[in-house]
């Protein structure tokens, strides 16, 4: 009972992580890394299944019953694999400090597992963490993707309007769009756990209201954009707006793929 606990606690723990920058809240910026290695897990994580599978099934077979130490330092060392390549997505996501962190509190736990290599060998739930965490995360990430995703950028559009709306009596007012809404504190706010602000500049006789959520799709940022006269302008690099002219930026944006969100005048970019 107590190592089913320990099982569902982990993998509850790792989805929290995994979910984290899609729910509702004020915004945090551990967030998106802490989902980042999550998702990392999910795929790399894999790879201590066959480990724990074989391993398992190693207690049934006589001739390997002597080689039990041998699969308790193989599970040790990809573990540690595994939990290197998190450190490393967390020094990309998050910094130094985050990175150095993971790194260090990862070989504490190495150094604390290797020391205890022999009772770990004849531990008979350690096969099932193997299998059943990587595994059951693998499955959650594969469902939740979409809907989770989709879910968040909804609800930072819808809580947008107020900022739009504001804008729109803006110019009723004053017959022009502002020039910049460049201050101290956000008053309008995605309410998005990863989502950091709303960002708005003038487009033309128009504008944009953006804001970037994080995915699922590793190696892709994406920019969720509104613009009321549909007139969407975005590059990946600030050089591109001074140094091209006005008329390739449309088309030499640096995005891969763009999509219409189902709320009229949003549409989101996927950068590489």
């Amino acid at each position: 009972m107590a190592h089913a606990f320990g099982i569902v606690a982990t993998v509850a723990a790792i989805v929290f992580c995994l979910l984290l920058p899609f729910l509702p809240g004020g915004y945090d910026p551990l967030a998106v890394p802490l989902s980042a290695m999550a998702q990392t897990f999910g795929i790399v994580g894999l790879a201590l299944i066959p480990i724990g599978i074989t391993w398992f099934a190693s207690r049934y077979w006589s001739w390997q019953a002597r080689k039990q130490q041998l699969f308790a330092i193989s599970a040790l060392v990809a573990v540690s694999l595994v939990l290197l390549i998190l450190a490393l997505v967390a020094l990309v996501h998050s910094g130094f400090t985050l990175g150095i962190a993971v790194i260090i509190l990862s070989a504490m736990a190495g150094w604390t597992l290797s020391r205890r290599l022999r009772a770990l060998a004849v531990a008979t739930a350690v096969p099932l963490y193997l299998v059943v965490v990587p595994l059951t995360v693998a499955i959650v990430q594969f469902v939740i993707d979409e809907p989770i995703t989709e879910f968040s950028r909804s609800r930072a559009i819808r809580n947008s309007a107020e900022l739009i709306a504001d804008i729109e009596r803006y110019r009723d007012a004053n017959g022009h769009y502002p020039t910049s809404l460049v201050s101290l504190w956000n008053d309008y706010r995605p309410s998005v756990i990863g989502i950091k602000d709303f960002r708005y500049e003038r487009q033309g006789e128009a504008y944009n209201v953006l804001f970037e959520p994080f995915t699922f799709i590793f190696g892709t940022r994406e920019i969720v954009m509104y613009n009321p006269r549909d007139e969407y302008v975005m590059t990946s690099h600030d050089s591109d707006l001074l140094r091209r002219p006005t008329e390739q930026l449309e088309f030499r944006g640096g995005y891969y793929a763009v999509h219409d969100a189902p709320h009229p005048h949003w549409k989101y970019f996927w950068f590489d």
